[in-house]
C-alpha cells in the first residue's frame, strides 16, 4: 500500500482528453448503425490507449496526481459531432449539450476509476468552453507541471480551417506539453492499465 503523499507536495499532471472521442452519439443505443457504434468504439480505444501509454511513460504514482480532463464546448463547432446533435435536437426534446456533458463526465469517471484502481492518485472534471482556452487556464489554476493532450484526427479540410486546439495549447500553455496521437500508438499499450 502506498503511503499517502498531499497533493500539494506531488507533481500535477492535466491529461486532456479530446471530447469527440469520449461523446456518445447524439442517437440513442437502439437507433446507432453499426459504423456509429464501430466508430465510437474505435474513439474511447483510442482515448483509453492515450492514458494508457501516459501511465505506463510518465505517470509515477507515489509521487504525481493526474487531472483528468475533457472539453465541451456549448457554443459548438461544426464538425460530425456537433452536427449530429443539432439533427437530434432538430428532432427530440433531448439537450445535445446536456447529454454531450454527461456522456463525457461517464467515460471521464471510467477512466479516473481504471486510473486508481492502478493506485494512481487521480481527479477528473468536464471542461465548458473551447479546449484552446480551457486547457491551458486549467493547466495554469492547478499549477499544472506537465500538460499531455490527446491530438484529434482531423480531416486535410478541417487542418486547413483552423488550428487544432492541440496546437493552441502548446503555444499557449506556461508549462511543458506533450501530444499524444492515440492512432500512432501499438494496441499493446492499452496492458498498462490493468489493475497492478
Amino acid at each position: 500500500m502506498s503511503s499517502h503523499v498531499p497533493l500539494s507536495l506531488r507533481r500535477k499532471i492535466v491529461v486532456a482528453l479530446d471530447a469527440e472521442y469520449l461523446q456518445a452519439s447524439a442517437r440513442g443505443v437502439s437507433d446507432r448503425t453499426a459504423d456509429e457504434t464501430i466508430q465510437l468504439t474505435a474513439n474511447r480505444f483510442a482515448s483509453f490507449k492515450t492514458l494508457a501509454w501516459v501511465k505506463a511513460n510518465i505517470i509515477r504514482p507515489l509521487d504525481d496526481h493526474v487531472f483528468l480532463v475533457s472539453c465541451v464546448d456549448p457554443t459548438g463547432a461544426w464538425d460530425a459531432g456537433a452536427i449530429s446533435a443539432m439533427w437530434a435536437s432538430m428532432q427530440g426534446t433531448r439537450d445535445p449539450h446536456t447529454d454531450n456533458v454527461q456522456s463525457v463526465e461517464s467515460e471521464l469517471s471510467r477512466l479516473a476509476a481504471q486510473l486508481a484502481r492502478c493506485n494512481v492518485s487521480v481527479s477528473h472534471e468536464v471542461l465548458r468552453g473551447a479546449p484552446s482556452v480551457c486547457v491551458p487556464e486549467y493547466v495554469h489554476a492547478h499549477h499544472g507541471e506537465l500538460a499531455v493532450v490527446q491530438s484529434p484526427t482531423r480531416s486535410a479540410v478541417a487542418d486547413m480551417m483552423a488550428y487544432a486546439w492541440t496546437d493552441v495549447c502548446v503555444r499557449t500553455t506556461k508549462c511543458p506539453v506533450l501530444v499524444v496521437r492515440p492512432h500512432e500508438l501499438s494496441d499493446t499499450v492499452a496492458q498498462a492499465l490493468d489493475s497492478e
